[in-house]
């Protein structure tokens, strides 16, 4: 048989054809055998076999260039977070090469503060079938550089319906992260600013009314004050006139030893004196208050001039003196001082004298925390104290401050965010958290020292305040 045994009206076909001989019984060959089988549809099929595969590998070619020329980084992970395939894209956003990150680099690309968040969202992705799931995090490059991306991903099924793996895709959003980080900065300034506006103008207006009582006091005060001096002199010489009308007129009338005996002239005689002496004692002491109000002010001192900070210190206890006092509701706050012998000071006195006061309030607000937490035997067996401690420091030229409490003291993540601004542990309505954040700038930024905060749980509470002695003047 061959192909001239078609009609023309038949279509060419293809045989493929076997030759077998044909034997009688004796073994003797008689013939050929031909058998012939149509080979034309089986090659049709390899043929459209064969483009398939070119299509599909073409069409492969083409993912794979469009992969890695997109502008988005392409991923696929096994469902362990392991890396099997990344684009040019992810390896510029992670800073490895591909065969870094194939090699188990993926998962060190991830910044080490996101990396147990991902691995939590890799668990629940195999955990939960067709889980799709998006996040952001950041990847850190050798270089230090932080790259913020958003990861989007689809699971790969098997024929079964499990989770083979995952594709996906990274978005760099570092310019976006880097934006609202920005603002969210400039936000928390402003807000900073406007605060520490707010409580310099409550200690501006706190120094203004202590400087307007001072002044209202000190008039009528030195008027008393300046007159006790002759009362005392005219007090002495009217009982000296008066002793000698009883020497010379040693018999008087009745009428006079009724009101002698009446007024106790004795008693009066001997008295007076001390009356005046202890209305000069009174008087004294309140133009030394009113010496302190002025001093705590400062508002005649707004530029940088030496001082004795002993006195700020001093000032400051009697603003607070009524809350160191034992009252029914809370017990004393003993405070003890250990000064040195300080030569004066270069500072914005007016400004420290306002570290003093944040300072000293915080720790009697903790004390009488403290005191509510413990029976009156503990109280009695550990007083409330407040140290302050003054000397200078030789070998650095600078001068320290240490005000000590033994209240409760405070844990290791409280006492790091101390000074951090709008930072509070006090109930809302009772701080602003500003205190100490301010405290800080004016020691550190003001006056070129330091400010530091010792503090554990159950051991207290030391502030301690280190300025130079003579510094340049900053500019506010």
């Amino acid at each position: 048989m061959n192909d001239s045994s078609f009609t023309q009206s038949e279509c060419p076909r293809s045989w493929e054809v076997s030759y077998f001989p044909l034997q009688d019984e004796t073994g003797t060959i008689t013939g050929l055998g031909i058998v012939g089988i149509e080979t034309t549809e089986q090659k049709a099929a390899l043929r459209e076999r064969k483009r398939a595969e070119e299509a599909l590998r073409a069409s492969e070619q083409r993912y794979q260039n469009l992969a890695q020329l997109s502008p988005v980084g392409i991923f696929q992970t096994l469902i362990d977070g392991k890396c099997i395939y990344a684009n040019e894209r992810t390896c510029y956003l992670t800073g490895r090469t591909a065969e870094e990150l194939l090699g188990g680099g993926w998962i060190n690309a991830i910044h080490p503060d996101d990396r147990e968040r991902m691995m939590q969202e890799w668990q629940k992705a195999a955990s939960e079938q067709n889980y799709h799931y998006q996040c952001e995090y950041r990847f850190l490059r050798p270089n230090g550089e932080i790259c913020w991306v958003l990861c989007q991903t689809l699971p790969e099924l098997e024929t079964d319906g499990t989770i083979k793996s995952y594709v996906g895709t990274l978005t760099d959003i570092s310019a976006h992260k880097n934006a609202e980080q920005a603002i969210q900065k400039a936000l928390e300034e402003l807000q900073q600013t406007q605060a520490q506006l707010i409580q310099s103008e409550k200690m501006s207006s706190l120094g203004q009314l202590v400087a307007g009582v001072a002044h209202e006091i000190n008039n009528p005060v030195n008027f008393i004050y300046g007159n006790l001096a002759p009362a005392r002199e005219y007090t002495s010489d009217l009982l000296e006139l008066l002793h000698l009308y009883q020497t010379t007129y040693p018999n008087p009338s009745t009428e006079i030893l009724n009101q002698i005996e009446e007024i106790d002239l004795e008693f009066l005689i001997e008295d007076l004196p001390r009356l005046l002496s202890s209305m000069e004692v009174g008087a004294d002491r309140i133009r030394q208050s009113v010496l302190s109000l002025r001093n705590f002010s400062r508002l005649d001192e707004a530029e940088m001039k030496a001082v004795d900070i002993h006195e700020g210190i001093d000032s400051t206890l009697l603003i607070l003196q009524n809350r160191l006092k034992f009252k029914a509701d809370r017990p004393a706050i003993a405070i003890l001082k250990d000064y040195s012998r300080l030569p004066r000071i270069e500072c914005y006195a007016g400004q420290l004298n306002q570290v003093f006061m944040n300072i000293l309030t915080n720790a009697i607000d903790a004390l009488e925390e403290y005191n509510k937490q413990r029976s009156l035997a503990e109280i009695q067996a550990n007083p409330s104290t407040i140290q302050i401690t003054t000397h200078y420091l030789l070998e650095t030229g600078r001068v320290a401050i240490s005000i000590k409490d033994n209240g409760p003291g405070m844990s290791e993540s409280v006492r790091s965010r101390l000074f951090n601004p709008f930072f509070t542990t006090k109930p809302v309505g009772q701080g602003t958290g500003l205190g100490l954040a301010i405290s800080h700038q004016i020691i550190v930024e003001k006056h070129g020292g330091s400010l530091q905060c010792n503090s554990q749980l159950g051991q207290g509470s030391e502030f301690r305040i280190e300025i130079p002695l003579h510094q340049t003047p900053i500019a506010n």
